[in-house]
């Protein structure tokens, strides 16, 4: 039986992908990290922030460091979560995936999902929505970092066998909900060094608001 890419991401491939990429994610590369940068846009700096994806936190330290947000994070990586633990104490850090959120509704007032979508289980998506949804806060804000196509389409990942880089509009999975409104996007390449004529390096950052209150306006008519 086919496994599940969240199984084979939990049992080794997390820990793979965070071998491979953990010595890139200095102070350097966040100077231009995406994330990062649209966080600094914000009006209104958020209190409590989850990262869905954050691997051994590193840009939750930063946002941390410089913001003074109360960061919790999730990975499917033991290795990464298990580093970040022993190197950014003051990060609420644990295992898990974004299917099965472990926190309160209404927990957050600003959920990120951190280049992960891509990685999902198809069959998982709705859920993962549902479970976003429900731990963001009304007024809150959801940030996506994913990869950002002209439509969805699929690439064999290259590090383990049957696993499939799937890639959309994510915004979509939200956008749809008049209580959500995108209020920032930006494009980027992939290797981020500037605009990409290839369409599948194409990737965007996007901020969209959760506003329950002014979703469903009086009847105009």
């Amino acid at each position: 039986m086919k496994k599940d890419q969240k199984e084979i991401f939990l049992s080794n491939e997390g820990n793979s992908w965070f071998q491979r990429n953990h010595l890139h994610h200095d102070e350097n590369h966040l100077t231009k990290d995406p994330v990062v940068n649209a966080f600094k846009s914000l009006h209104r700096i958020p209190n409590k922030v989850l990262e869905i994806g954050c691997s051994d936190g590193y840009r939750l330290n930063y946002l941390y460091k410089n913001f003074n947000i109360n960061a919790f994070g999730i990975d499917p990586s033991h290795d990464g979560i298990e580093a970040g633990k022993k190197k950014f104490p003051n990060l609420n850090l644990s295992v898990g995936t974004a299917d099965k959120l472990k926190f309160e509704n209404d927990s957050f007032d600003l959920i990120i999902l951190g280049f992960c979508l891509y990685l999902c289980d198809r069959e998982d998506l709705f859920k993962i929505a549902m479970e976003a949804d429900r731990c963001l806060q009304n007024q809150g804000l959801l940030l996506i970092y994913d990869f950002m196509p002209p439509f969805p389409y699929k690439n064999k990942y290259a590090h383990s066998e049957g696993v499939y880089c799937y890639k959309m509009d994510y915004t979509k999975m939200f956008s749809w909900n008049p209580a959500y409104t995108s209020i920032f996007t930006k494009m980027y390449s992939h290797n981020l060094e500037g605009p990409s004529l290839n369409p599948d390096d194409n990737v965007a950052v996007t901020i969209l608001s959760k506003n329950l209150d002014t979703a469903y306006p009086n009847n105009p008519f």
